[in-house]
């Protein structure tokens, strides 16, 4: 009996296949959404076993949640020092607002917000939004040490602002995230953190 070829067979292991099976999890998002993301399609188009994504993400949450994550990990990994609040904010919310307006990160967004999505995604890309509060602070010690941050503002606090902005922006405006429009939500939001008075 003739043994059948694996789809999967001859290709590279490990995470030339993580990343394609992950590439074709956040098409199936843009396409379908979340409650219309087949695995099998996901599988088929990535050239891998159906078993072999199942083996790897048990669920179609585990599933979408490792694609979703692999998008939102890296987008506050850089903490700029140009020199000015407003500069290293522009600089460390520059990919935020870059993965907004992008297709992807309209998936992303699209895919927390339905009402199906399943709490660990949710769970899981408030996290990651979190994490975008964390170099903040380094940010913030830097303004303190040029007199830009009056004590007692919350950094996370500016940061949600921020993302909010950009979310309402790009999801109930349906407009880009221009650097004009950027700098001008900016301005407007620094004058609750600088000093009353500074020098």
């Amino acid at each position: 009996m003739p043994v059948k070829k694996r789809r999967d067979a001859g290709r590279q292991r490990g995470e030339p296949i993580v990343h394609a099976v992950l590439q074709q999890t956040l098409a199936e998002l843009s396409a379908f959404g979340l409650d219309g993301l087949s695995v099998g399609r996901v599988a088929t188009k990535a050239k891998v076993n159906k078993t072999s994504v199942y083996r790897r993400w048990p669920t179609r949450e585990a599933l979408v949640c490792a694609a979703l994550e692999r998008v939102l990990v890296d987008v506050a990994a850089a903490v700029p020092d140009t020199g000015s609040l407003r500069g290293d904010l522009l600089g460390l919310l520059a990919p935020v607002s870059e993965l907004l307006t992008s297709d992807v990160g309209k998936t992303v967004l699209r895919t927390a917000l339905a009402e199906s999505t399943a709490s660990s995604i949710g769970e899981l890309v408030a996290r990651q939004l979190e994490q975008t509060s964390k170099p903040m602070l380094a940010v913030v010690e830097r303004a303190r040490a040029r007199n830009e941050w009056r004590s007692g503002v919350d950094p996370r606090q500016l940061v949600f602002l921020l993302i909010g902005a950009c979310m309402h922006r790009t999801l109930l405006e349906h407009e880009t995230l221009t650097m004009k429009w950027l700098g001008e939500i900016f301005d407007l939001s620094l004058e609750g953190t600088y000093p009353r008075t500074r020098n």
